[in-house]
């Protein structure tokens, strides 16, 4: 089979293929593609193979997927670094304040928020790492765009993944001299005004009789039409398409998101919808009846303006819309029961909570609702970290092993502790320079002094040197959002508070400085000028 065919039978199997469950007696067909077009359908407040236009749809999903996602994004404060193993706290701080610089030159909350509206809205989000100008990338990639076996539990899985890119003349120009046999391709497209279609295959494939590799190739067309633009062979750690979920595995590699949790619910609400919109059409009629055998057809249009009809007997037929109480209250059993689906209460929606409850229920609702999305956003963060570990931030150290020194912001706890290391680098050169020097208490000023002037002259600069950042180090989850446990946090702090009054020296001690460092306290906000 040539590669060609293997890529048109990939596509075709997602079209057409179905996956088989059973549900007791029933058998339930699924087919991705089906259920990613109707969701695609349903975002953008249209009905699923359906053409009527006058028919009104009525989201029920698009501001469940804010609030859903809302609760499910990480925030760039989420992610803390830390060092492994025996270091110096002075690089691993410095490494703190590197990573978070990082974090906001590239945006990255744009890229979180984006990969938690994607969860929120389809149950899965497919990213793609890629290099652009020696730096790593990542972009979003459009679930209607992919191809593979969708009972795969990750994408890595599927022995053969197929992204459809659809490019202008401009974009496949400016590949020449990158891809192979690019002209041939714009000739054959000579009379295709719109976008040209290209295929971009990974996975295992081999020719007649040899034994299958994994390999990138990138094409047009299928059968005679098929021209070959790339290939290598690549190492299948090398593939570069990354899946995030929300929930467990079940059988099929799309999970269930905010809108397909709603199918039922959203169809049910277009039909009571429109059918309450023909009966008020129905109710909004002008009907009259008449006595008189020889009064038929329209009144109103049979009359000149101005004309009196002698009929004593014409009156007006009273019409109104009977199941209208009936329509609301379904409609509220649906918004109901969808909040409940989604997991996305009024007090998360940001409505108001009936006025008989009490504000420690108001507390106890949101905290349920949000402990409701701690595994999720959990399993969301640590893969999140995995990527930025392997792929990102490799590259990215390298580049700061290169820079002669780092800018320290201008923020209190950055001077203070920034101030902290180096006295106590000074310190230390004070001792090692003679064996009978000691540190008195105006030895200390002077050396704190010292340490002001030079900021004062030179600013706040931490000179890198030649393996500064080689040590082992990780991100540590440190949920900092709207989603804050805040009553841990804060016993957190209190206990922390109640320590150092007990024992003003226990600041000074590694464990209670890990005790804070566990719990998201800056230990060094515990100094002794400030405990004084």
């Amino acid at each position: 089979m040539s590669i060609s065919s293997r890529v048109n039978q990939i596509i075709e199997d997602s079209k057409t293929g179905y996956l088989e469950f059973s549900q007791g007696k029933q058998t339930i067909k699924y087919n991705q593609r089906e259920t990613v077009d109707r969701i695609e359908c349903y975002i953008n407040n249209k009905y699923y193979n359906r053409e009527d236009d006058d028919a009104i749809f009525w989201n029920i999903d698009n501001h469940r997927i804010t609030h859903f996602a809302k609760l499910l994004s990480p925030d760039t404060k989420d992610f803390m670094p830390y060092g492994l193993g025996s270091l110096n706290h002075f690089q691993a701080w410095a490494l703190r304040k590197n990573v978070v610089k990082w974090f906001d030159e590239e945006r990255f909350y744009q890229t979180l928020n984006d990969v938690s509206e994607g969860v929120a809205t389809y149950g899965s989000q497919v990213w793609k790492k890629y290099k652009e100008k020696g730096k790593e990338k990542l972009q979003e990639v459009k679930l209607q765009n992919l191809y593979f076996n969708q009972a795969v539990e990750n994408i890595k899985d599927a022995d053969g993944i197929v992204e459809i890119h659809n490019l202008n003349r401009k974009q496949l120009w400016d590949k020449d001299g990158v891809w192979d046999n690019v002209k041939d391709v714009i000739k054959k497209e000579a009379e295709n005004k719109g976008n040209i279609e290209i295929w971009e295959f990974y996975g295992y494939y081999g020719e007649e009789d040899e034994k299958p590799e994994y390999k990138h190739i990138i094409g047009y067309g299928t059968g005679e039409d098929f021209i070959k633009l790339w290939e290598e062979e690549v190492d299948i750690d090398d593939c570069p398409y990354i899946d995030f979920h929300l929930g467990r595995y079940r059988g099929r590699w799309l999970r269930v998101g905010v809108v397909e949790r709603l199918f039922e619910l959203q169809a049910r609400v277009n039909q009571l919808v429109n059918q309450n919109a023909q009966a008020t059409e129905i109710a909004s009629l002008l009907l009259l009846k008449s006595a008189q055998p020889d009064m038929v057809g329209n009144v109103l249009e049979q009359a000149i303006n101005g004309q009196i009809i002698p009929d004593e007997t014409l009156q007006q037929i009273g019409i109104s819309n009977v199941g209208l109480q009936n329509f609301l209250s379904e409609i509220q059993l649906i918004e109901q029961q969808a909040d409940k689906l989604c997991l996305t209460p009024e007090i998360v929606q940001g409505e108001g909570s009936p006025s008989n409850t009490t504000f420690r229920g108001q507390a106890l609702e949101n905290k349920a609702a949000v402990s409701a999305f701690r595994d999720y956003k959990q399993n969301l963060l640590e893969k999140i970290a995995d990527v930025l570990m392997e792929f990102i931030f490799p590259s990215v150290v390298k580049k700061w092993q290169h820079e002669d020194f780092i800018e320290m912001a201008e923020d209190e706890e950055d001077a203070e502790e920034y101030i902290k290391a180096l006295t106590r680098k000074e310190e230390l050169k004070f001792l090692l320079a003679d064996v009978g020097n000691v540190i008195t208490p105006d030895t200390k000023a002077m050396i704190l002094k010292r340490v002001e002037d030079s900021i004062k002259e030179n600013g706040r600069k931490i000179e890198v040197y030649d393996g500064f950042f080689n040590f082992k180090w990780g991100f540590k989850m440190m949920p900092t959002n709207e989603t804050v446990d805040k009553s841990a946090r804060n016993d957190a702090n209190f206990n922390a508070l109640q320590m150092v009054m007990t024992n003003p020296t226990i600041s000074d001690t590694p464990l209670f400085k890990q005790y804070c460092e566990d719990n998201g306290i800056s230990s060094w906000k515990l100094t002794p000028a400030q405990r004084q």
